[in-house]
């Protein structure tokens, strides 16, 4: 029920490189600009893959429980989180912040 394959992909319009998901297939979308200039847009994110994968395997286990809607909804929720005395607002999918490799910020 969650991600269990993976594909790579290049975007045509001007979005930068992100991750998604379709049905249990996790996405990898490479920027149409990182593409024509041959530059590796997830050069730094080998750290947080288990994070991403974690985060779009509950957006497919939400979605396939409560539908789309509730699902697409995760993205948008922001939490206050203190790290080292200072407090930050981010959303609730911020891998810098996760405390786990559920990449979901607590």
């Amino acid at each position: 029920m969650s991600i269990n394959d993976f594909a790579f992909a290049c975007a045509l319009d001007e979005s930068p490189p992100y991750f998604t998901y379709e049905k249990q297939t996790m996405l990898i979308i490479e920027s149409n600009e990182n593409a024509i200039r041959n530059i590796n847009g997830f050069l730094y994110i080998e750290q947080f893959i288990e994070s991403l994968i974690s985060h779009e395997s509950v957006h497919v286990v939400i979605k396939n429980l409560e539908g789309a809607e509730i699902s697409d909804s995760l993205d948008d929720l922001e939490v206050i989180v203190d790290r080292d005395g200072s407090k930050f607002q981010v959303t609730l999918n911020n891998m810098l912040f996760a405390r786990d490799r559920s990449g979901i910020v607590i």
